[in-house]
């Protein structure tokens, strides 16, 4: 197999990282320190970094400030998406139907349509999307 590395940008100097390989440690600590003190989190009011990323599948760290949300793209697919929410508590919708999650709670979804989850506080989420 062969090993994929995402190369430091001006945003992120240090941010030379594997993104994929056989075995890919995930320090989440460290990225949730990272990105929450970015100037694109305190400018914006939301943050994200992607720890892992391979031909089908993508997870990616994600906080937000209250208020914010994260939404489907238009060019968006896949198959199924898991909403890991590490800390705080948000709202997810679909079609009208939402749903609540709390600190340590996972949501699956089979993607059919276009989402939005909301920050009802401070979050940290880790978003896996399986194409």
């Amino acid at each position: 197999m062969e090993e994929k590395f995402n190369n430091a940008t001006p945003q992120r100097p240090t941010g030379g990282r594997t993104l994929d390989g056989q075995m890919v440690p995930v320090d989440l600590p460290r990225f949730i320190r990272e990105i929450k003190n970015e100037a694109a989190y305190h400018e914006n009011g939301k943050n994200a970094i992607t720890v892992f990323k391979s031909e089908h599948s993508t997870l990616t760290l994600v906080v937000l400030k209250k208020g914010e949300k994260i939404q489907s793209g238009t060019e968006e697919s896949h198959l199924l998406m898991n909403l890991y929410l590490i800390e705080g508590s948000l709202s997810f919708a679909v079609k009208g139907e939402e749903h609540y999650l709390s600190d340590g709670q996972l949501l699956n979804y089979h993607y059919n349509y276009p989402f939005q989850a909301i920050a009802h506080t401070e979050c940290i989420c880790l978003l896996t999307v399986v194409k």
